[in-house]
């Protein structure tokens, strides 16, 4: 009988452990580096940049922010094969080139070709007109702040408000030239992320106040709505394929602006700690 209750105990025991969330041993954690970027290039960022980061870390999975019907990929996933011409026109640096995030992906997978290259964002018809839309509303969006600013519709009990989003605004613009590690840095992304919570509850307060803006109200509801929408999707394929693939390493590169969303998003789904986020230009 003793042999038997003891017996039971342990049962007890094991099953309350194996039955538990338990966390991994970070050795044991997919490590994922999520790098901003802008799609642009200038001296202070570019391919080689990105080469040197991808080099350092040697990730066994590599995520773009594109999709299947970008012209960059396959329907089967696979890397489109650049023209001919293209290869001379960047050894010669002549003519119009790729992003350079995207511009990477080519490159370095000449260097390790063992590495898995796959695009993680939602699938957008026509990309090219997709972002030629979004600009032209972002236009006129900005033309319309710019005409309430300086005809003086912008209500005194707001302008502190106002005032405090031109900052941020015009920082964002100077972050946007400057080096990825002045990107990356995680105060970077806490002010991004500040800045984004504080245009998230000015906007309404603004739509509301301003008369000639109030058009403005669907357009930006639905532009607000779609963010999260996209980045939600984003962040699942990102799980998705680590459930896939089970890498050591992950290089995410996105836009500047998705960083800050998709690493609250990440470390919202992390319950049961299966991984890591790693900000590589200060580990």
């Amino acid at each position: 009988m003793k042999n038997f209750i003891l017996a039971c105990i342990f049962f007890s025991l094991y099953s309350f452990v194996y039955g538990q969330n338990l966390n991994l041993p970070d050795s044991q954690k997919t490590k994922i580096y999520i790098i901003g970027v802008v799609h642009s290039e200038n001296q202070f960022r570019n391919t080689d940049s990105l080469i040197i980061v991808l080099k350092d870390i040697k990730p066994d999975l590599i995520l773009s922010e594109t999709d299947t019907l970008s012209g960059y990929f396959k329907s089967d996933y696979t890397l489109v094969e650049p023209p001919k011409w293209y290869k001379l026109v960047r050894k010669l640096e002549a003519g119009r080139k790729m992003p350079p995030e995207m511009d990477l992906l080519y490159r370095y997978k000449e260097i390790d070709s063992s590495a898995l290259i796959f695009p993680f964002d939602m699938p957008i018809q026509n990309r090219r007109k997709y972002v030629a839309v979004q600009k032209e509303g972002e236009l006129k969006w900005v033309s319309a702040l710019n005409h309430a600013s300086g005809n003086g519709l912008i209500p005194d009990t707001i302008l502190p408000s106002h005032k405090e989003f031109i900052a941020f605004n015009n920082w964002f613009f100077e972050i946007g030239q400057s080096y990825y590690f002045i990107m990356n840095r995680t105060v970077t992304t806490d002010s991004i992320r500040a800045m984004m919570k504080f245009e998230n509850e000015y906007f309404p307060v603004l739509l509301e106040k301003v008369q000639i803006l109030s058009g403005y109200k669907q357009w930006y509801n639905q532009n607000r709505n779609d963010w999260f929408v996209r980045n939600d999707i984003m962040t699942n394929n990102i799980l998705k394929y680590i459930k896939i693939f089970n890498p050591k390493t992950v290089v995410v590169f996105t836009g500047l602006l998705h960083k800050y969303i998709l690493t609250d998003l990440l470390n919202s789904y992390n319950k049961g700690q299966k991984y890591e986020l790693i900000e590589y230009f200060e580990k």
